[in-house]
């Protein structure tokens, strides 16, 4: 056995081979993910994915929230102000400029009463995802799909309000 007092750089070098070793028997990539495609459960990254044990469908994730702040009032910004949902725009009832959080989450809809645009916790009871999906008139709404004279949101981006919302619409 050699000794680490004597070599010290040898404790260091064969922890570095047990690692090395251990790393190519398991296959594991950088991400914690095996070659053959398959999780190990340890993965730490950054971005959009997140760590944890808890699994939906094929993605992995943790415990970072959605919030209305930063990650959906972006989206009216981009898509709802421009001319209508801001002050002097065409649908300024609804100012969704500065701060949109407080004029939907529970607060009921002018166009179906019944409905909450935002109904914390319960997607599929806003009138906001019925009017970005086209389905406002079936639940008792009126005008057109949302975002008005623009294309479409994509799915990615009504999947992540949708998400928001089931989770309980964080400020």
């Amino acid at each position: 056995m050699i000794s680490s007092f004597l070599f010290p750089g040898a404790r260091v070098g064969a922890m570095t081979l047990a690692l090395a070793l251990c790393w190519g028997v398991t296959g594991c990539s950088d991400d914690g993910e095996t070659m053959d495609g398959e999780t190990t459960g340890d993965a730490e990254t950054t971005g959009d994915e997140t760590t944890g044990d808890e699994t939906t469908g094929d993605e992995t994730t943790g415990s970072e929230e959605l919030t209305h702040s930063a990650d959906i009032q972006p989206i009216w910004e981009g898509s709802c102000t421009t001319g209508c949902h801001a002050p002097g725009g065409v649908a300024e009832f609804l100012d969704l400029s500065s701060d949109g959080y407080d004029d939907l989450v529970g607060v009921a809809s002018t166009q179906a009463p019944a409905l909450s645009l935002v109904e914390a916790g319960a997607s599929d009871m806003s009138y906001l995802v019925n009017k970005l999906r086209g389905t406002h008139l079936d639940a008792g709404g009126s005008g057109g799909t949302m975002p008005a004279g623009m294309d479409p949101l994509d799915e990615a981006t009504i999947a992540m309000i949708e998400s928001w919302i089931d989770a309980g619409a964080m400020p």
